[in-house]
């Protein structure tokens, strides 16, 4: 008579233990290639969002325009004098020295430590028959984020506290700390224009020498997710 043998307990036992560690090794290493997996895309994300930044202020600094607003007083006085002038002559002498009295241009740009303005090109809005063809945009570091704020009208100063127009308001980034903004004139400044008391206003050309327009560049550091990030963008003088 053949008897048929199976397995032992001790067999069974050591094969349940085999097949126990086989599947919690791959447990791990399917928990390890999803945390990595998980770990890329929001690294991945966040540079998203860091490349959307650096692009919206890339296209804003590469549109700032010279945008002088006139002055409401010289406007009258320069319409109270020409209605004054009976004769040609007389009106070519108050030429003259009207254009001796005439201020230089303001500063095209204002910069603070968290906070920078200027006048740029507006991009056509498809929703409206005529839309703004400039506006005043400022960047803000402000409750741990970036914003972006769009002004339609471009009158006023922001930096100062005179301005009280209607802002479009955007988040460009968020958890961001250590915001800090500079001027390049070339030399680093947190602010600009810089308070020279020394400036000679006689000629444009001299006060424009020592006041420029515009910074030689602009330089904005923060940190995001815990990472130093200094962005420099070079601007042209008008």
């Amino acid at each position: 008579m053949k008897y048929e043998r199976g397995f032992t307990l001790l067999e069974l036992m050591v094969a349940m233990s085999i097949f126990a560690m086989l599947a919690v090794a791959g447990w791990q290493v399917f928990d390890g290639v999803n945390r990595a997996r998980e770990r890329a895309q929001y690294q991945a994300d966040n540079l998203a969002l860091l490349q959307y930044a650096y692009l919206q202020l890339q296209q804003d600094m590469g549109q700032i325009i010279p945008y002088q607003i006139p002055s409401i007083e010289n406007n009258n006085n320069a319409l109270t004098s020409n209605l004054n002038n009976q004769t040609s002559s007389a009106q070519a002498n108050n030429a003259q020295t009207n254009s001796a009295q005439v201020s230089p241009a303001e500063p095209f740009m204002s910069i603070s430590a968290e906070t920078i303005s200027f006048i740029r090109f507006a991009d056509p809005d498809p929703r409206y028959q005529s839309s703004p063809t400039i506006v005043r945009v400022d960047y803000v570091f402000a409750d741990q984020q970036l914003i972006r704020r769009q002004y339609l009208s471009p009158q006023g100063d922001s930096i100062n506290g005179d301005f009280e127009g209607i802002s479009l308001d955007s988040v460009i980034l968020k958890d961001v700390s250590d915001g800090r903004m500079q001027a390049y004139l070339p030399e680093p400044s947190s602010t600009f224009p810089q308070d020279n008391p020394n400036t000679n206003n006689n000629t444009d050309t001299a006060a424009t020498a020592q006041n420029p327009l515009l910074p030689n560049g602009v330089g904005m550091s923060f940190t995001y997710q815990d990472v130093p990030i200094t962005w420099q963008f070079a601007l042209t003088e008008p």
